[in-house]
């Protein structure tokens, strides 16, 4: 038999006659468990750190590769593989550090304007929000009461502004030093696992196979993380990684071998 409407609308348990209902909490008793989701936080850092991981072992195997293709001693090979990795590192840094201050000026520089726009033509602004919810399904009559709620409070008028036309909010603006740093260290980290092989093996070509297979093989894993943390297929964001891996060191490789016939 289907529930009446009414039972949509209460957070009460039944109770025998003549006894009062017992309020249970909303969140218990009407939202399932299996609907209850922790959104991802630190959305930017996290992919930054994919970033810099990725960037860092694909750059630097395929930089020692060609270094290698070109018949650079172990000496050389070393020391420009640390001056890439330490290199990279400090750009990956700033750069980081620049793009999340750029973000945060041109929110700041959205923001000024809205408000601008807020104070001296209310009448359009609540014509485009009412615009907004009307296109959302809303009547005229509810989406008339949504706007005469939010725009009774100019900060959260400014929000709704920012949110429905711009697509952003303050909330998703990450620390611009926070996420230069996940970057860096995380470029750090990549660009270290292809060097690595070099560092403790003197043999040149026994480094070369060495630092191929231990970065295919991070970032392999990495692959699988990073597609572990957006809910994409995991072996496919896998494959995808080894496979750019594999393209750009061998091209470096046939460059740098190439070089010696210049």
């Amino acid at each position: 038999m289907p529930e009446s409407k009414d039972a949509s609308k209460s957070n009460v348990d039944s109770a025998p006659p003549g006894q009062s209902p017992k309020k249970v909490p909303f969140e218990r008793s009407r939202i399932p468990r299996s609907e209850i989701h922790e959104h991802i936080r630190g959305r930017g850092v996290i992919s930054g750190i994919a970033l810099g991981v990725s960037d860092g072992l694909v750059t630097n195997i395929a930089f020692l590769a060609g270094f290698a293709g070109a018949g650079a001693i172990i000496a050389t090979i070393r020391l420009a593989g640390t001056a890439a990795m330490i290199a990279g590192a400090v750009s990956m840094f700033f750069g980081g550090v620049l793009a999340g201050r750029s973000e945060r000026d041109l929110y700041s520089a959205d923001a000024r304007r809205e408000s601008h726009e807020i104070e001296y033509e209310p009448e359009e602004e609540r014509h485009e929000l009412m615009g907004y919810y009307l296109g959302k399904g809303l009547t005229k009559e509810e989406a008339s009461m949504v706007v005469n709620r939010v725009t009774s409070d100019k900060q959260k008028w400014l929000e709704d502004i920012l949110v429905h036309e711009l697509h952003i909010h303050k909330a998703s603006l990450e620390n611009p030093y926070k996420t230069g740093s996940a970057v860096g260290l995380s470029f750090l980290l990549g660009a270290f696992v292809p060097l690595l092989p070099y560092l403790i093996v003197s043999q040149i070509t026994t480094a070369i196979y060495a630092s191929i297979i231990l970065s295919l093989s991070f970032l392999f894993i990495v692959g699988m993380w990073k597609g572990r943390i957006v809910g994409k297929n995991r072996l496919r964001s896998a494959l995808e990684m080894l496979l750019v891996g594999v393209v750009a060191s061998m091209l470096l490789f046939g460059i740098g071998h190439l070089l010696l016939f210049v």
